[in-house]
């Protein structure tokens, strides 16, 4: 049984620009991804269809997370990646994001991360994506997404070339 990853929308954003396979790929080979149904109305580029075909589970919250989402306050944090905290936590899985305050929380709480980079080398680990694909699309996300610096972008080929 694949473990579950709580997605939050950064990481389907950029998959979805870059590489909409890469998706599909990640829930065949490595884990099931969850995202909050709050999170993914966040994600324009993907539609329910695409979710369903990729593989994508999109999660409806119970009451009691979205109302403690809703009054959960500071640390940088939106209701939406609240919401993938919670989600998270309750589920006792793993939360994919590149917000920072989100991972900090999530680390804080005993709740394992991933940068969305990182599923790509876990991919090309298990012989599932070639490395060039994998270091296109890496530049690809880089070209879109201001928030992933060149210097993340050059950490990940040294990663990749170290396969």
């Amino acid at each position: 049984m694949k473990q579950i990853v709580i997605c939050d929308a950064n990481i389907l954003i950029d998959y979805a620009k870059a590489n909409k396979k890469i998706i599909g790929l990640i829930t065949k080979h490595l884990y099931e991804i969850w995202i909050p149904l709050p999170v993914w109305e966040e994600v324009h580029d993907l539609s329910d269809e695409d979710a369903t075909t990729l593989g994508v589970n999109i999660a409806e919250p119970s009451l009691a997370q979205t109302s403690e989402a809703a009054d959960m306050f500071g640390g940088g944090l939106s209701d939406e990646d609240n919401m993938c905290f919670i989600m998270a936590r309750d589920e006792k899985t793993i939360c994919a994001t590149n917000e920072k305050p989100l991972r900090k929380k999530c680390r804080e709480n005993g709740i394992k991360v991933l940068w969305g980079l990182q599923i790509m080398i876990h991919l090309c680990e298990i012989g599932k994506l070639k490395v060039d694909i994998a270091a296109k699309t890496g530049e690809k996300i880089v070209k879109m997404n201001p928030r992933i610096t060149q210097k993340v972008l050059d950490d990940f080929i040294v990663k990749l070339e170290n396969l």
